[in-house]
């Protein structure tokens, strides 16, 4: 079988998903290469060239999963892949229950993990915003 390796080290592979989420996440945190290389989250990401263009981070918490931090660049939006890389984490995760939390604001995100089988379960107030829990069996 062959073996595929990418030019990008961890840490450069890092700084970029920090980029992306600093850049195009709402988030009240700032990540830098650091809070993403020791998160206890793993990232799957997909990447154009040598740029990493989408990620998601898969969290496994007690018994459930948490995916957390989709974010595709602007220029890659609509083409499908948060809903790739949202299907590769839950083949990933090895619990039955999975979750995910999005702004209320979000309109996009809130659809497309209704038509990946995500059920909205609770909103709760976060600052400014709401922030939805949606859930659902592997």
């Amino acid at each position: 079988m062959a073996n595929f390796y990418i030019s990008l080290s961890n840490a450069e592979i890092a700084t970029q998903i920090a980029g992306l989420l600093n850049q195009h996440n709402k988030l009240r945190k700032t990540h830098n290469t650091t809070t993403i290389l020791y998160s206890k989250a793993n990232y799957l990401v997909e990447a154009d060239r040598n740029n990493v263009v989408g990620c998601v981070a898969v969290e496994k918490k007690d018994n459930i999963t948490l995916i957390k931090h989709v974010s595709v660049h602007p220029n890659y939006r609509r083409m499908g892949i948060s809903s790739k890389l949202i299907n590769l984490a839950i083949a990933s995760c090895n619990t039955t229950y999975i979750y995910m939390t999005i702004r209320d604001d979000n309109l996009a995100s809130l659809l497309m993990a209704i038509k990946l089988g995500f059920t909205l379960l609770r909103s709760e107030k976060a600052g400014d915003h709401n922030i939805i829990t949606v859930g659902r069996k592997k």
